[in-house]
């Protein structure tokens, strides 16, 4: 299986957060892993708003992004022709383009953004617990 971490996930992977035990084992025995490059955009962003909170150094990122040795998916204009046809379930831009590119990169999306599986019928993969 090829997984596509979404922020919260590569966040809680690479900070050695709570994941469900059995999502834990998918992810370490998945053929691939991938990240958004959106991902590291969204979280300098709120880095920047809320510089006390520390979440992950973008060094800590990278680093790990690559201790994983998970690809970059880098938006293409197939991805963004697909967000702006996906139906309005999630409004966050960020989670929007994730989902447009796990969809077109036949990626199954690790999150546990309760939003996702609505875009099920538009083809999402969603796994979590």
């Amino acid at each position: 299986m090829n997984l596509l971490l979404d922020t919260n996930a590569l966040l809680r992977w690479l900070g050695g957060g709570i994941l469900p035990k059995r999502l834990l084992t998918q992810i370490e025995k998945a053929d691939a892993l991938a990240v958004s490059v959106v991902t590291p955009w969204e979280l300098a962003i709120k880095l920047g708003r809320h510089p006390a909170k520390k979440l992950i150094t973008g060094e800590q990122l990278w680093s790990g992004i690559e201790q994983m040795g998970a690809r970059i998916v880098h938006v293409r204009r197939e991805h963004i022709e697909l967000v702006a046809s996906l139906p309005e379930h999630h409004h966050d831009p960020f989670d929007r383009m994730i989902i447009a590119q796990a969809i077109v990169e036949n990626l199954t999306v690790v999150s546990s953004d309760e939003r996702f599986p609505a875009y099920k019928p538009a083809g999402l993969r969603v796994l979590w617990q």
